[in-house]
């Protein structure tokens, strides 16, 4: 199937207004998640697409990284979470993506994607007056970062964000590679409200985070979370080695989130369908 006709095809809206038809294109677009954040503080979301019993990536052979499963990736979550960064002045990922990029393991380069399916994306940036991609900021304890896994993002901002004792001559040279390192965390980790101070007085509006269980849980555990975009796709996937969305010790008390929307999508995966779930710190 094509990319014109995988995305065609209505959602319906379950809540709130349930019935409501809607087209799939544009859905995200309208939230203007960029015009969210201001006065020294952006705004933060995240997204994922997980099975019903909670996969976001498995073990695969062959691999060093565990890699999103091949059963729940289709190209009208792909055109959502390309919406998302559509509306982002900031990409936030992990030094494992970066580690992953350089063997292959990645899943795509860091969006707004490039080619003909996402030229609108790209003139909606413009015309809102955005930078043709986002800026891309790092987090990583150790500072085990490949220079060579930036290379194709030297077009953009690059930040490093790490915690106060991460050593000095990795520091130095990232720094001497131009790329900015940032300690905002008292020890080994970066905490989350220090970061986003301090993307806040380099005023980025809107931060979309799409790294794995560490950066989520590090800006849920700091508060600093305002929005997650959750895909739920209608599959039982199970497993012994899986990545959920969390990682860590619990919560107490738990992250409370309230439902803002909730969409049904019966056209992808093929032969289940999903759900396209925004929710919101209660």
């Amino acid at each position: 199937m094509n990319q014109t006709a995988a995305l065609q095809g209505t959602i319906s809206r379950l809540y709130p207004s349930p019935g409501e038809e809607a087209g799939l294109q544009g859905l995200y677009l309208d939230h203007l998640l960029h015009t969210r954040g201001g006065d020294g503080r952006p705004y933060v979301y995240s997204n994922f697409i997980t099975t019903l019993d909670g996969r976001i990536a498995i073990a695969a052979e062959g691999r060093t990284s565990h890699e999103v499963p091949e059963h729940t990736v289709n190209a009208r979550d792909w055109r959502l979470y390309q919406e998302l960064a559509a509306q982002a002045d900031l990409l936030v990922t992990s030094g494992r993506f970066l580690r992953q990029s350089l063997v292959g393991e990645a899943q795509d380069y860091l969006p707004v994607g490039t080619g003909g399916k996402f030229d609108d994306l790209h003139a909606w940036r413009r015309q809102h007056g955005l930078a043709p991609q986002p800026d891309i900021a790092v987090l990583s304890s150790s500072l085990a970062l490949p220079i060579a896994a930036f290379e194709p993002y030297r077009d953009r901002r690059l930040l490093v964000f790490t915690g106060a004792d991460a050593p000095q001559d990795k520091v130095d040279d990232l720094t001497g590679n131009g790329i900015e390192v940032i300690r905002a965390g008292p020890g080994r980790l970066v905490e989350g409200q220090a970061m986003i101070a301090e993307l806040g007085q380099r005023d980025y509006r809107s931060v979309y985070a799409i790294a794995g269980p560490e950066v989520f849980s590090t800006l849920v555990e700091a508060g600093v979370l305002d929005r997650l975009y959750l895909t739920i796709t209608h599959q039982l996937l199970s497993g012994e080695e899986i990545d959920t969305m969390m990682r860590g010790p619990s919560l107490a008390p738990p992250y409370g989130m309230r439902l803002v929307s909730l969409y049904q999508d019966l056209h992808a995966p093929a032969g289940a369908g999903q759900w396209f779930c925004i929710f919101e710190p209660q």
